[in-house]
């Protein structure tokens, strides 16, 4: 297996990863969003050249006070760069095998090299459900208090530090 960029010349109709919504997302919007320049879409590739699973990278700022206190101590009151892993998903078929850490991963060393030359701090994501929020607890990944839309957020330094520790080196 392995991980490439979303062209059109993958055949995402029978990408299915129990989540409609990420499914519907792929099919119709992910190539579009790219060509647009408003995410990019990786898919992990099992042969022969089945997609069983994604995940999306964009930039974006936060302000310090929509972080947790202990990252937005002596933060300047300006938008801080991050990178928001707005979706990620594995093929029905495929989950249970450790695929979605895989592709976490591969999402934190591809954040670290945008951040690296754009000047992300923070790595942030949208989890669509408890068990999303589950999966990136596991990162990290930490709540904000009170935010409606329930964003986390991890330093990217610590990401890619975990990262690390999990013998996966850059």
């Amino acid at each position: 297996m392995h991980v490439e960029r979303l062209s059109p010349a993958h055949d995402l109709a029978r990408f299915c990863c129990g989540n409609k919504t990420l499914d519907d997302w792929l099919r119709h919007h992910g190539w579009e969003n790219d060509r647009r320049d408003l995410s990019r879409s990786y898919v992990l590739i099992d042969e022969p050249a089945t997609v069983v699973g994604y995940y999306s990278l964009t930039m974006g700022g936060v302000r310090k006070d929509r972080l947790p206190k202990r990252y937005g101590r002596g933060l300047p009151n300006y938008d801080i760069g991050m990178v928001l892993i707005a979706r990620l998903a594995i093929s029905s078929s495929h989950q249970g095998q450790g695929l979605g850490r895989d592709l976490m991963i591969d999402a934190i060393k591809r954040s670290e090299r945008a951040g690296a030359n754009a000047a992300a701090r923070f790595l942030a994501v949208d989890p669509i459900d408890d068990a999303a929020r589950a999966f990136y607890q596991r990162f990290g990944f930490r709540n904000i208090g009170g935010d409606p839309g329930g964003r986390m957020y991890l330093r990217l330094d610590e990401a890619t530090a975990l990262v690390d520790q999990r013998g996966e080196r850059r």
